[in-house]
């Protein structure tokens, strides 16, 4: 026997409060990451940390870049330089008193004078400025954003000021420091010991010549100590990489609450989901009513068609169901005189290969021609 089946009423979705994230906290820079935070950072948390200004940046590789550039801009244009300060400084010492008669000529003199020597320190600094800006752009891809210079109170706080003081980054960056330092004082070491007789020649040499052999050596250290501080800064820019990685890591956690900010509360969508599968199963129930012929398993399968020869070209499916569906279907279908034909293969086969709205499949045109005709032929045979 088939049970009664109440009226179906949809269910309204409330929801009092959709906790949501709306700011991530700013990373802390330490050392060593917290040991919670063991999983990678997500595309959104490296996208947010960006806009905050938090990129991984070598400084050791920008001022060792620098110093390289400027070293060579120097070599290159150092003995130009250097012909303009004594030719100029010759020059200066050379003017009579007949030519200078007051401070203020002696300025206008000097400086134009000087200008060659001044032009090719301007171009040694502006370029090294350049170069080293160019080198940080690309290391932050070249990112724009005043937000690190945003004014933050917890930066006067005396006790965070003391903990970074104090810290192990602190102690690596004194390390840092303290190994550069070696480095290069190594290396200006070994230059100068190994050309400390062309030095000495100095005393014995003339201006120019005595020029020559300071430039030499003097060339010879610059490479050099550009070529140590390179080293070092590629470790350092390596490392910066790896300790930026290690502070964006994310906890677990905070992996399920930013899937929730994106995606939204599992629980809600999977509500939503269920109200929408009855709005859908209440629309489809509404179709049977005006269905041609509802066939069944009896009772496990239940598929609903509808046929009219002037509108549709092949019956239509518009309620389909098992089980407690189908009891449903078979109930709305006897309260509505709607035929109800036993055709438990036919009926499975509708249900596995046709979708709600679709018409059937051409090779089930045969089995429901008959069916229809079976339904037209009871018609007739109650008419008359």
């Amino acid at each position: 026997m088939i049970s009664k089946i109440e009226k179906f009423e949809p269910v309204k979705l409330s929801v009092n409060r959709i906790d949501r994230i709306d700011r991530i906290d700013r990373i802390d820079i330490q050392l060593f990451a917290d040991p919670d935070k063991t999983e990678k950072a997500t595309p959104r948390k490296r996208q947010k940390a960006r806009e905050e200004g938090q990129v991984p940046i070598s400084r050791e590789l920008v001022s060792g870049l620098g110093f390289l550039f400027a070293s060579m801009v120097f070599i290159l244009l150092g003995k130009r330089l250097i012909d303009a300060l004594i030719t100029s400084t010759q020059s200066v010492f050379e003017i009579s008193d007949n030519d200078i008669r007051t401070l203020e000529d002696f300025i206008i003199y000097a400086s134009q004078t000087f200008r060659p020597a001044f032009l090719v320190v301007a171009i040694l600094v502006l370029g090294t400025a350049l170069f080293s800006l160019i080198i940080g752009l690309l290391q932050t891809r070249f990112l724009f954003t005043f937000k690190p210079l945003k004014m933050d109170l917890n930066r006067l706080n005396p006790i965070t000021g003391l903990k970074r003081m104090f810290s192990l980054r602190s102690l690596f960056e004194l390390l840092k420091a303290i190994l550069k330092l070696a480095i290069i004082g190594f290396v200006g070491y070994s230059v100068i010991k190994g050309n400390f007789d062309k030095v000495l020649l100095t005393v014995d040499s003339s201006l120019i010549d005595g020029t020559l052999i300071m430039w030499g050596v003097l060339s010879e250290l610059i490479i050099k100590c550009g070529i140590a501080l390179i080293v070092v800064s590629i470790a350092d820019y390596y490392y910066s990489r790896y300790e930026y990685e290690q502070n964006i890591k994310m906890t677990k956690q905070e992996i399920k609450e930013e899937f929730k900010e994106i995606e939204g509360n599992p629980e809600i969508k999977r509500r939503q989901r269920q109200i929408m599968m009855q709005f859908a199963m209440h629309r489809m129930m509404q179709e049977v009513p005006k269905a041609s012929v509802v066939i069944t398993n009896p009772t496990h399968f239940a598929c609903a068609l509808k046929y009219d020869p002037e509108e549709d070209f092949a019956p239509k499916l518009v309620a389909k169901g098992v089980d407690k569906v189908a009891l449903r279907i078979i109930d709305i279908a006897r309260k509505n005189d709607v035929p109800i034909v036993r055709n438990p293969r036919l009926a499975r086969e509708i249900y596995y290969s046709t979708e709600l709205g679709d018409i059937i499949p051409e090779k089930l045109y045969k089995a429901v021609a008959e069916v229809l005709a079976y339904v037209y032929t009871l018609r007739e045979g109650r008419i008359t």
